[in-house]
C-alpha cells in the first residue's frame, strides 16, 4: 500500500526515488501522483514529502497532488540544453542540476518508460556527472511493485466499482440476446440480419464507456475453436451460433487511467452437448477447488500445482506433466490486477516464483480447459480480495450459467 512506501525504502536501504514521465500512460506514475495528469518529475527522500517538478504550464494541476511544488523554470533550460548536442546526454545534465539543487545523495531508484538502451545511455551520464548517487539495483520486486501489489480500501472500492459495471454491461448484453430468434442454426438479429461477434463486442464497449469504462487493453468475444486459444479475441464477421461455447473476457479500465477489473464467463446460447456440460462442470469445480485452498501465507506455485494436479485427475494435460502443451489447461491459474491488468502477485509453475497469498492482495482466479481441434474452449475468472482479517472475498457478482436459454 502506499502508506508502506517508507517503509520498503528502510527495508531496501533506498534513500531516494526518483520517477519521470506522466500517468498517462504510466501506471506507477498513476499510482504516485493520485492519478493527477501532470507530466513531470518525481523525487521522494526516504521519509520526506515528495517534490514534484513541473512546467509553467502544468503548475495548476500540480497543485492537486498536494506535494512540494518546483517549476521547472527555476532552471535555465536553455543553457543546459544549449550546451549538448545529445539530447539524452542534456537531459541527464538537467537531472544532475536538480540533484545538487535538493541534494540528493545515496541509492536512487529510477522509474519511468524510456526505452532500454535509451535508458542505459541515461544512467551511465547521470553516474559520471554525479558520484554522490547510485542507481539502486532491485534484483526481484521492485519498490512501487511491492507498494501497489497491495490495496488499501479507496482502491478496492474501485475495483469493486469496475466490476459492479462489468456485471450489468453483462447482464444487459444476455438479456439482449434473449430476445432473439434461433433459425438455421444462427441467432438473428432481425429478420434479414444474423447477430455477429462483433455485434456482442460492440454492445459491451459502448455499454462500458456510457458507464465510465474503456477497453484499454482489449476485449474477448471467442467463439469454438477461437474460444481455444486463450487469448484469442475472436473474430468480428463470425455469426453467433447456438450450441457453441463463447467466451467473455472483459477487462475495462476506469476511463482517463485507473483501475482495472477482469472477468471471464462462457456461454453457449440456446444449449449445450453433454460433453460441453461436463467439462464446464470440470472447470467450474476446479475453481471452487482453487478458492477453498486459498489462505493467507500459502505459495502461488503450489497453488497452481494442486490445480494442475485437479485437472489431471480428471484426464486433462497440464503443464505440470506436459510442459509443451497447447491444448487443455495451457495457461496459469491468474494474475494480480490494479492499475495493470496484470501485475503481482502471480501463479504459475516456474521456481523463482516465491508470492505468497498476503491481505490486500486483488487476483484472478481463472482456470480454463482449450480444445481448439474439437472447437471449444471454457473459462471461468472471478477476482478475489483478501482482506484485512485474511478473508477471501469473491468481488465477481455474476452467476456462473453456462447455457442461456433463449
Amino acid at each position: 500500500m502506499k502508506k508502506d512506501i517508507d517503509k520498503l525504502m528502510k527495508k531496501k536501504k533506498i534513500d531516494v526515488i526518483y520517477a519521470e514521465g506522466g500517468p498517462s500512460k504510466d501506471a506507477n506514475l498513476y499510482y504516485l501522483l493520485n492519478g493527477v495528469k501532470v507530466f513531470c518529475r518525481y523525487i521522494k527522500k526516504q521519509g520526506r514529502k515528495p517534490y514534484l517538478i513541473h512546467s509553467t504550464i502544468e503548475r495548476e494541476v500540480a497543485e492537486k497532488t498536494g506535494y512540494r511544488l518546483i517549476n521547472m523554470n527555476r532552471y535555465n533550460l536553455k543553457r543546459i540544453f544549449d550546451r549538448y548536442k545529445d539530447l539524452n546526454r542534456a537531459k541527464a545534465a538537467l537531472t544532475n542540476e536538480i540533484f545538487n539543487d535538493l541534494k540528493i545523495k545515496g541509492n536512487v531508484v529510477f522509474y519511468g518508460s524510456m526505452q532500454l538502451g535509451t535508458a542505459y545511455n541515461y544512467l551511465r551520464e547521470l553516474r559520471r556527472l554525479n558520484k554522490k548517487i547510485k542507481p539502486h539495483y532491485e534484483p526481484e520486486k521492485d519498490l512501487i511493485t511491492l507498494a501497489r501489489e497491495t490495496k488499501d480500501k479507496e482502491e478496492v472500492a474501485r475495483i469493486k466499482k469496475a466490476g459492479r459495471v462489468v456485471a450489468q454491461s453483462f447482464k444487459s448484453l444476455l438479456d439482449y440476446v434473449r430476445t432473439l430468434k434461433i433459425r438455421n442454426n444462427a441467432i438473428w438479429k432481425s429478420r434479414t440480419s444474423k447477430l455477429l461477434i462483433g455485434d456482442l463486442r460492440a454492445m459491451l464497449q459502448r455499454t462500458l464507456f456510457e458507464k465510465g469504462y474503456v477497453n484499454s487493453a482489449g476485449i474477448i468475444v471467442a467463439q469454438g475453436r477461437d474460444a481455444g486459444v486463450p487469448h484469442n479475441a475472436g473474430n468480428d464477421r463470425e455469426v453467433v451460433r447456438p450450441g457453441k461455447t463463447i467466451v467473455f473476457d472483459i477487462f475495462p479500465q476506469e476511463l482517463g487511467g485507473g483501475y482495472f477489473f477482469d472477468f471471464t464467463r462462457t456461454v453457449c446460447f440456446g444449449y449445450a452437448s453433454k460433453k460441453l456440460k461436463k467439462i464446464y462442470k470440470t472447470v467450474r469445480d476446479a475453481q471452487d477447488y482453487v478458492v477453498s485452498m486459498l489462505k493467507v501465507g500459502k505459495r502461488t506455485v503450489e497453488i497452481e500445482r494442486s490445480l494442475c494436479r485437479f485437472f489431471e485427475k480428471n484426464g486433462h494435460p497440464t503443464f505440470l506433466t506436459s510442459p509443451k502443451i497447447q491444448s487443455g489447461y495451457c495457461h496459469s491459474l491468474g494474475h494480480g490486477l490494479g492499475l495493470n491488468v496484470h501485475e503481482t502477485p502471480t501463479f504459475g509453475l516456474f521456481t523463482t516464483n516465491k508470492d505468497r497469498i498476503s491481505r490486500g492482495h486483488v487476483f484472478t482466479v481463472e482456470p480454463g480447459l482449450y480444445y481448439p481441434d474439437e472447437g471449444f474452449g471454457i473459462r471461468l475468472e472471478d477476482v478475489i480480495y483478501i482482506d484485512g482479517r485474511g478473508r477471501v472475498v469473491n468481488l465477481t457478482r455474476t452467476a456462473r450459467r453456462f447455457v442461456i436459454e433463449m
